[in-house]
């Protein structure tokens, strides 16, 4: 894996458990229980998006990617550094959906995704990110249905994330600023894997 990769899913781990732990006991002990009860299961749950999947090859992944975009299914993000998917109407106004993976040994184990209104602006109180952080969340309802239901954590300073975790999958969903709204989704089997290397229980 390249250095800077690991270095990012690995500090992501640690942001996201330092997050949870600063929460009530019993939230953090929920959130323990649920991860060690998913990884027992042995269930891989891989699927993304738009057939996006972990496990896919970065060769695989841009090649997909490419084909999308010829179809106008996704174009250049932010900065071009990201692949942009428009949401018109799935959510209460149209909005863009901007995300791009993480690899480990060529493979994609994380995506991180932003979301934010197109009309956000900072006198429309109306499509900041408190409106849709909630709106995310029901989309994704709709587009993971089954498995465990989303679960609230609430911190004094970050707010209330959402959190799902699906055999290996984990979905965090919480608000970044005014205007976007960051998601992301963890291989667990290679967060527990990196977390063991760096002695994080």
């Amino acid at each position: 894996m390249t250095i800077n990769r690991k270095i990012y899913i690995y500090l992501f781990a640690i942001g996201f458990i330092t997050g949870v732990a600063s929460c009530s006991s019993s939230g953090m002990d929920q959130y323990n229980k649920l991860v060690k009860n998913e990884l027992a299961k042995g269930t891989r749950v891989d699927s993304l998006f738009l057939g996006i999947n972990f496990g896919m090859t970065s060769k695989n992944f841009y090649g997909y990617c490419w084909e999308l975009n010829k179809k106008g299914i996704i174009s250049d993000g932010t900065n071009n550094t990201m692949v942009l998917y428009k949401i018109d109407s799935a959510l209460k106004f149209p909005a863009s959906m901007n995300f791009y993976p993480d690899f480990v040994d060529n493979k994609i184990v994380n995506m991180r995704v932003t979301f934010q209104y197109n009309g956000w602006a900072p006198w429309n109180k109306t499509q900041f990110a408190d409106t849709l952080l909630p709106d995310v969340v029901r989309l994704f309802r709709k587009w993971y249905p089954g498995g465990n239901d989303f679960m609230a954590i609430s911190e004094k300073a970050k707010g209330t994330v959402y959190v799902k975790v699906d055999g290996n999958r984990r979905i965090t969903v919480g608000r970044f600023d005014d205007m976007i709204v960051k998601a992301d989704f963890t291989d667990l089997t290679i967060e527990e894997k990196l977390k063991k290397q760096n002695g994080i229980k």
